[in-house]
């Protein structure tokens, strides 16, 4: 697991300005509380969303040892993060890669991570179809995006980052 939780800390770093260390993601995968999926490049444009479970399990030793199957290079384009509350289901965070932003992953990333949450109903803690954010109003791709696949604005916490830093409150219902 230390692989992952390598990369993820260097996407979070990459992209964000609150810079973590790795135990950030390792407390995580291990609290139980969030969902976190990632979007793995096996090569030749095969790229595919999996689940990390804190569980020791089939699934879980698959996406831990998934760079020990072959010889073909396997690596996180990007993650997104959910917490489960009463009333919804947060996306508390989501990075791709400086790299590869701007190639539609994190809008995959987005919808079939959604889409398992809302079809599996994970935890029984998570409201199966009601997800809400918070982004920089300032960040005009993210708020794209979101816009782009569903999401509504409903609201706005001001100086939420900082003097003149914003929040807009988004919200989808599937």
């Amino acid at each position: 697991m230390e692989n992952i939780v390598d990369e993820l800390t260097l996407i979070h770093n990459e992209n964000f300005e609150n810079k973590v260390e790795n135990k950030y993601f390792s407390e995580m995968i291990l609290n139980g509380q969030y969902e976190i999926y990632c979007l793995f490049n096996f090569g030749e444009e095969n790229n595919k969303i999996i689940k990390l479970k804190k569980e020791s399990n089939v699934d879980n030793e698959k996406v831990i040892n998934l760079r020990k199957n072959n010889n073909t290079e396997k690596k996180i384009l990007g993650y997104i993060v959910f917490y489960g509350t009463i009333e919804n289901t947060d996306i508390f965070e989501i990075a791709i890669k400086k790299e590869y932003q701007g190639q539609s992953f994190g809008e995959k990333l987005l919808k079939e991570s959604m889409e398992d949450i809302v079809k599996k109903n994970i935890n029984g803690n998570f409201s199966k179809n009601k997800f809400m954010l918070e982004v920089n109003e300032k960040n005009v791709k993210a708020l794209k995006l979101y816009e782009k696949i569903g999401f509504e604005r409903i609201s706005i916490r001001k100086n939420y980052y900082g003097k003149n830093e914003n929040a807009m409150i988004m919200m989808k219902i599937i």
